[in-house]
């Protein structure tokens, strides 16, 4: 379980000392079935402004499950925007902090009385029990509350950083962030004590309601967003199929240039070759007159032979 400093401690097999990157199939679709479009309209947005160090690291923007767990989602919505006590103290989230990170796991916070994990207060006064455990915890991202056993429930919670099924039964989901997870998954990872306490602090700057209109401009911004993301696949996916076109286009014009070229060689050297043939040898007479006028012709006449200087003395 996901107790106090004082009473429980995380079992240790889900204990990480070093941040181990890990791919979690997400469990929204199963977290979709159990509401219409309706009734999830309806349920209550709230947001927190987080610091690390001193510098913004951004909102995280939750969805409440106030159609499951009104009471829950109630108690965490009140103390985002505020909840004044009858004595007139103010029970609120801001200014607080993130207490415990434990990597590959989950983040826990909202210790508004000590800060450390040891306290904490519902806007009902003290400890409220258990609501129902409807929502398991199939999924990263998921708001859950810390407790100290059964029926322990005040102002504490964890986000999920995966899923965490051995958490089913034992303690209440009541929500999940809606924007802002990479967010979860940076803090997730920061530097921590041998105690799990970040060694850098981790505020809860600003917190509250985020409105209908906000809201509303807040999903269409996220479906421009995802809108966005499938065009610019599909020009990627266009843009490959072009560049795989000219890529073809100029291995083709490179074979036909080649296949051009050699037809264009072997053409000649049939041309050179008939041209060769079609060339007249010269005669047995011509050569010997040729070879006469060179020589002389009395070798001739010694040998015997007939000569065209005999012919034309006679």
């Amino acid at each position: 379980g996901i107790g106090s400093e004082k009473t429980m401690a995380v079992p240790g097999q889900v204990v990480a000392t070093h941040y181990r990157s890990v791919k979690v199939q997400d469990g929204d679709a199963e977290l979709s079935k159990t509401v219409d479009t309706e009734t999830a309209n309806r349920r209550p947005h709230v947001y927190f402004d987080i610091s690390y160090g001193g510098s913004a690291s951004g909102r995280v923007t939750f969805e409440l499950f106030s159609d499951i767990v009104p009471k829950t989602a109630e108690n965490f919505r009140a103390l985002c925007v505020g909840h004044k006590k009858k004595d007139g103290n103010m029970l609120h989230f801001k200014g607080g902090c993130f207490h415990r990170v434990i990597p590959d796991f989950m983040l826990q916070g909202g210790d508004i009385t000590k800060g450390d994990g040891t306290g904490g207060e519902s806007i009902y006064g003290g400890d409220f029990p258990d609501e129902n455990f409807q929502v398991k915890h199939t999924a990263r991202g998921l708001l859950s509350m810390a407790n100290c056993g059964a029926n322990t429930n005040n102002s504490q919670f964890f986000i999920t950083v995966k899923a965490t099924p051995w958490l089913d039964g034992k303690h209440v989901v009541f929500g999940r962030v809606l924007d802002g997870l990479d967010i979860v998954d940076g803090l997730s990872r920061i530097k921590t004590s041998g105690k799990d306490r970040p060694l850098r602090n981790v505020v809860i700057k600003d917190c509250g309601n985020v409105s209908n209109e906000s809201a509303e401009k807040q999903a269409e911004a996220a479906r421009k967003a995802e809108e966005e993301r499938l065009r610019q696949e599909e020009e990627e996916r266009k843009s490959e199929v072009e560049k795989s076109k000219e890529r073809v286009k100029e291995a083709r014009e490179k074979i036909e240039k080649e296949s051009k070229e050699l037809t264009d060689e072997v053409s000649s050297a049939v041309r050179d070759g008939l041209k060769r043939k079609l060339v007249a040898e010269p005669t047995t007479a011509t050569a010997a007159k040729a070879l006469k006028t060179r020589l002389g012709g009395s070798m001739f006449s010694a040998l015997g032979g007939d000569s065209d200087d005999d012919a034309d003395s006679d």
